[in-house]
Parts: structure tokens; sequence; C-alpha cells
């Protein structure tokens, strides 16, 4: 392999039809020398790609699966039962523990800091109950579900209330819905670093 790609560089940086000497001892045209360049690059690129394609396949049976409904929202580990300190462990800062009675089947919910934006961790039993009874509510924070609300310098504001809120998105990881301040990419290190 090695030698078939020193034969296809001298090729392409030689000005006679072949040869085994050095570019850099031959006089060249500078313009025919960058095309020669650039396409040599351009196959050695071609197969570092699908070297790292071929390869990437292989043991990527053990990764979890990652759902992503019609609407973006990311729903993974199913099976994954979770708490708030499993979340803290992974880097996010816990702040304090918000009232959960207005959180139909939540077992607690709590405000922190991931990477200096805003991310709020909802608990539940399990994934099935953060979805049925979680979800809905999670649109409603996030303004999913507010047709006249208004994206305003990242906080939604809701145009009949006049309210504010701070998280234009979230996931649900396992039982835990996590919402996060601007944009899943915010979160997406934490989001990965849970169950791990």
């Amino acid at each position: 392999m090695t030698k078939a790609l020193l034969d296809l560089w001298f090729y392409f940086n030689s000005t006679r039809p072949y040869s085994i000497v050095p570019s850099y001892v031959l006089p060249y045209d500078s313009d025919m020398h960058k095309i020669k360049i650039s396409f040599l690059f351009m196959v050695l690129a071609a197969i570092s790609i699908s070297a790292v394609a071929c390869g990437s396949s292989i043991g990527d049976e053990s990764v979890s699966s990652v759902e992503e409904t019609g609407d973006g929202v990311q729903i993974t580990l199913p099976d994954g039962v979770f708490t708030a300190d499993d979340v803290a462990a992974v880097g996010w800062k816990k702040s304090k523990e918000l009232s959960s009675e207005t959180l139909p089947g939540a077992t607690s919910a709590w405000y922190g800091f991931y990477q200096q934006r805003d991310v709020e961790v909802r608990v539940y039993e399990s994934q099935s109950e953060a979805i049925s009874l979680g979800q809905e509510l999670a649109d409603t924070a996030t303004g999913r579900r507010k047709p006249s609300s208004m994206i305003d310098s990242g906080a939604i504001t809701n145009a009949q209330t006049n309210t504010r809120t701070s998280y234009l998105t979230y996931a649900i990881v396992g039982n835990l819905i996590m919402l996060c301040e601007i944009k899943i990419e915010d979160c997406q290190s934490l989001l990965d670093g849970i169950g791990q």
C-alpha cells in the first residue's frame, strides 16, 4: 500500500510521463503542479473516509439507540431509571429543588446549570410515565404547544400572557425529562453522559 502511494506521488509530481525523480529536482509548471497535488489529496481523503466509514460499523452494537420524534425531541435509554444525582455526576450543577406539585407523576424536579446554561431535570418513575404524563408539559414549557409564542432573544415570550420561559428544547433520557435553555446541542454531552 505504501509503495503504491509513493508511486502515485512520484507520478503526479513529475513533469515527465513516469519518473522516479522527485518533483523538487525537476522544473515544473506551477498550475499543473497545483492540480496534481489537489488530485492527490482528494484521492487520499477518499481513501481515508472510506476506511473510517467501513471501520466504524464494527462493534457499534452496544451503542444505545436514540429515537427522535417528528418534532425533534430526543428519546433515549428506554429502560434507564436515573435520579438528579446521576445527572449531577456527569457535570450538571444542581442548584435547587423545585415543587413538583404542578407536574403530575413527577417524583421530583430540579433546577441547575450545565456549561453556563439553565437545565431543569424532571424525574418520573419510568420512561413511559415521563412520555405519557410529562411530555405535554415539557412541550408547553418549551413553547412547542403555544402557537401564539414568539422567540425573542433566546427566550419564549407568550404574546397573550407576556410570560417568559428560558427553555426552548428538551430531551427524554430514561425516566428523566431534561429541559435545556436554548438548543439541545448545548446539553448533548450531558445527555450522552447519563448512564455511561
